[in-house]
């Protein structure tokens, strides 16, 4: 027993700190595109763009509300077997498992990713697009959308509500409720898959 937990934990340290990597470079490829678009397309400059909206505080409150609570919708829906069995047939889904983050990137990749993909998809991509269009191009991105079941399209269905979401609360109060809302629900949901996954890590090292 003790051989196996020496011989997972070098692998996992040489695998895991690449996904923070990842999302570092991924996220300034989203800011730079994000960017690029808001120059050709807005009238307003970069900065202004994102400085729109309610007071910070204000935004980031009711951001990490909106995020807490389709976050606490989400776990509930893992919590059905036949949801369930459709969220892990997600690609995205099997690559959080495969990950084994820890607390510190689950942290780390949710900030990154709540706050550089709302710079693309809500401040430079909806003002051109609009708010469904744009909220059908986010979940296809992140591979969400799948109506081979039913449990599959109550899980698009669920994920292009949250899309929509964000896109109301960039329009209501400023991108970063947006980002906030985002940040937060990634953060609910990949602690709950990595805690899962280190539960059941776990439980076979003890068998």
């Amino acid at each position: 027993m003790d051989s196996t937990e020496q011989n997972d934990t070098p692998g996992q340290k040489s695998k895991n700190p690449d996904i923070v990597l990842l999302s570092i470079v991924s996220g300034i490829a989203w800011v730079g595109l994000g960017a690029i678009l808001i120059y050709f397309f807005q009238d307003e400059s970069f900065v202004e763009v994102l400085s729109r909206g309610s007071e910070w505080w204000f935004q980031i409150t009711a951001g990490s509300i909106a995020g807490l609570l389709f976050g606490w919708i989400g776990i509930l829906m893992m919590k059905q077997p036949k949801l369930r069995a459709a969220v892990d047939e997600y690609a995205i889904m099997k690559q959080v498992k495969e990950l084994d983050l820890s607390p510190f990137q689950v942290v780390i990749v949710s900030l990154i990713a709540g706050i550089t993909e709302e710079v693309l998809f809500r401040a430079a991509i909806q003002p051109i697009l609009g708010i469904w269009i744009t909220s059908v191009l986010f979940i296809a991105i992140h591979g969400y959308i799948k109506f081979g079941s039913v449990p599959q399209a109550i899980f698009t269905l669920f994920t292009f509500l949250l899309s929509v979401l964000l896109g109301l609360l960039y329009i209501q109060y400023g991108v970063v409720a947006a980002m906030a809302a985002h940040a937060v629900y990634d953060f609910v949901v990949l602690y709950k898959l990595s805690k899962e996954t280190h539960k059941s890590e776990f439980e076979i090292s003890h068998r």
